[in-house]
């Protein structure tokens, strides 16, 4: 069966108390996610891009505006739990910057995220697929002008097509499955998107508007992004001492100074932003949204804009 987690608390701060201790723990380990196989459009032409700019939400509006509805529930609910985590984290204390050292991190060839778009028409197309894939850091900064070239990273996974479609320059498509490489609070976190979902404007000179969608697994939220969240809360208390009083009040319930995971997960401010959300798998690990009612995905909703980019896809 598939894992139940206790992170049924939306409303009431009493219940998320009580169910602390238990939160965080799976009852059992679910089988790999594995989505069926989408069928690729089969022509078009296709087009390279890389991410000049890669948007977190650290504030409601900006949750809002990179929200998709994930698990395609039938209320067109749009998902974005962990812009409702950054945003309660950046209002903690005036020393949490998120974007900027995201925007570093991206302009200077650190962090880099590929495209590749097979499409018809890039104006109007019922059948396109859409492919992100992780890129190698640059030895220098990119130009982002079209130029550049781009080498992949062997070392990640091939990922799974986000296929949809393209109307007046607008597409719209998933679900689909991809890795997602970010850079919070100084630390670069590597997760696996299941149930993807993805919103751009689109033309041959790049893309606006973005919107990408998806859901981590819990064990994935509770083992890679939490930890990675308390270790850059801990480097901004040793670098900032105006942060430093305001954190520990908030975070460090045991009084050592040090913020840890367990913190993080039982601390009542933010147990209403690290409960799962999203039921996007079956008992057998497929994905399968909302069948049988057990939260086992926490959303995520990012921003993005890309421009024209060489480099060769897998299987080119």
């Amino acid at each position: 069966m598939k894992m139940k987690q206790v992170f049924v608390i939306h409303t009431s701060l009493v219940m998320v108390l009580l169910a602390a201790c238990s939160a965080l723990t799976p009852a059992h380990t679910l089988p790999a996610p594995t989505q069926t196989a989408v069928v690729q459009p089969a022509t078009g032409i296709q087009y390279s891009y890389v991410t000049d700019r890669l948007m977190i939400p650290t504030t409601q509006a900006q949750t809002q505006l990179f929200a998709v509805n994930v698990d395609g529930d039938a209320q067109q609910h749009p998902d974005n739990k962990f812009g409702d985590l950054l945003t309660l984290l950046t209002s903690t204390a005036q020393g949490i910057e998120l974007q900027a050292s995201l925007d570093q991190a991206v302009t200077a060839g650190q962090l880099v995220s590929l495209h590749v778009v097979k499409a018809d028409d890039l104006l109007n197309d019922p059948s396109v697929s859409w492919s992100l894939f992780l890129g190698k850091r640059t030895q220098s900064p990119p130009l982002f002008d079209g130029s550049d070239k781009f080498t992949l990273d062997s070392t990640a996974a091939t990922e799974s097509p986000i296929v949809g479609s393209l109307e007046h320059g607008h597409f719209t498509g998933g679900p689909g499955m991809a890795q997602a490489r970010i850079f919070l609070l100084s630390q670069m976190v590597e997760v696996d998107l299941i149930g993807v979902r993805l919103e751009a404007d689109l033309s041959a000179g790049g893309c606006a508007n973005g919107k990408l969608g998806g859901g981590v697994t819990a064990e994935e939220f509770s083992s890679k992004l939490l930890p990675a969240i308390a270790n850059g809360l801990n480097q901004i208390i040793m670098a900032d001492k105006d942060a430093e009083n305001a954190l520990l009040k908030v975070f460090d319930s045991d009084h050592n100074r040090t913020i840890t995971t367990q913190e993080l997960e039982s601390n009542p401010l933010l147990m209403i932003a690290i409960s799962p959300d999203l039921d996007l798998l079956d008992a057998s690990g497929q994905l399968h949204p909302n069948q049988d009612g057990v939260k086992d995905s926490y959303s995520i909703g990012l921003g993005f804009t890309c421009v024209p980019a060489t480099f060769m896809a897998p299987g080119d």
